[in-house]
């Protein structure tokens, strides 16, 4: 698949071609080279263009400005309003903040301000990594956040070795955000972020015990039901439930009826016969007694044009985060409710909505909204 266009700036010709991997686009480069000249082949990477968004100046250098930049909103053009950013009209709002703790949403951008944290612990299939290189997945996800709820979304890469530290540092952002939310973040820390805020009235979203769990449980209440399997009678296999986050107690409030886990090494097969879905989290061979499979491993999520067939977080962790930064926070109830929602949102024949559905993100924040009932924290 190719395109072409003019670059406004200098009116070169610019072709986007895309390849099948890494192979075929050194082949590709080598090509263009050897049949049209290093002089009037300049090669470039689209993905990395639109990471780093430069911006050309006119002595043709160029500012990264990433994928999220901030905007100031208060004005500053004049001497008053310059006036009241300076310390003593700060102190004023301080003193008033002492006074009335609870303002503090009301008088700062406190409310619509997440802070998206992840150490690199757990990048897809790669493993721990560097906190710096995990910071072109932040920016990605902030925008696509951003773009759905409107809400600042602020990626934070941390280097922290131990659950303990990662915890401490959630800990000492808090007071600044609405809600934090995890990302590419091995379960172990997710948990110690989670003990850790339980008393500090921030919300913590995960992204994959939380939204893609609940995403999950959403394409399995399609899948059954295309196959006219009562929820409460469904035989259900999970293979990886370590992996998933909240998704094992969500399948079972949501009403499966039997889930068994599968363990890694045996076959993932049910004892009585063939199970009505295999919900897989780890890439396991489809069982041979023909059940079939719901590939939903969250190290390996679908292109974003794929998302109607399997599950993928940004199905619903822009609902969560709305939720969790306008009520403080987010329930089991929450979940539930949302992966009901995104069940019904789904079109025939689909297992789930594609992300890029209009209005979705408001559609399950509304649904959540809407609905009274409320739980423990989850």
């Amino acid at each position: 698949m190719t395109e072409s266009d003019h670059a406004p700036d200098t009116g070169l010709c610019r072709i986007s071609a895309d390849t099948d991997g890494l192979p075929a686009l050194l082949r590709l480069r080598t090509l263009l080279r050897e049949r049209l000249g290093v002089e009037l082949i300049h090669l470039g990477d689209p993905a990395l263009d639109a990471a780093a968004t430069a911006t050309a100046t006119a002595t043709a250098t160029a500012t990264a400005t990433g994928k999220v930049t901030q905007r100031l909103c208060v004005p500053v053009g004049t001497a008053r309003e310059r006036d009241l950013l300076d310390s003593e009209a700060d102190h004023r709002v301080i003193q008033h903040l002492i006074l009335n703790p609870d303002s503090v949403d009301s008088c700062t951008g406190r409310r619509r301000r997440i802070a998206l944290i992840s150490n690199a612990s757990a990048v897809a299939d790669l493993g721990p990594l560097p906190a710096a290189t995990v910071l072109p997945a932040l920016e990605s996800a902030a925008a696509h956040l951003r773009r759905a709820t409107g809400l600042d979304v602020h990626p934070l890469p941390v280097t922290a070795h131990t659950p303990q530290d990662l915890a401490a540092t959630a800990t000492a952002l808090a007071p600044g955000f609405a809600a934090v939310c995890l990302s590419h973040t091995h379960p172990a820390y997710v948990g110690a972020v989670r003990a850790a805020l339980e008393h500090t009235g921030t919300p913590l979203v995960d992204t994959t015990g939380h939204a893609h769990a609940v995403a999950v449980v959403a394409a399995t209440l399609n899948a059954l039901h295309h196959k006219a399997v009562p929820t409460r009678t469904a035989h259900v296999i999970l293979a990886g439930a370590d992996r998933g986050g909240h998704l094992f107690g969500l399948l079972l409030a949501i009403g499966v009826g039997s889930l068994t886990l599968h363990e890694t090494g045996t076959p993932p097969e049910h004892p009585a016969g063939p199970a009505d879905l295999l919900v897989d989290l780890t890439g396991v061979p489809a069982p041979e007694d023909g059940t079939p499979v719901l590939r939903a491993c969250p190290q390996e999520l679908p292109p974003l044009q794929e998302t109607a067939r399997r599950p993928h977080p940004f199905h619903t962790l822009a609902a969560l985060l709305a939720t969790a930064a306008h009520s403080r926070r987010l329930t089991r109830h929450h979940l539930l409710t949302a992966a009901r929602a995104l069940a019904d949102l789904a079109g025939p024949g689909q297992l789930l909505p594609s992300i890029d559905q209009p209005g979705l993100a408001q559609a399950l924040a509304a649904a959540i909204a809407r609905d009274p009932a409320h739980s423990t924290d989850a």
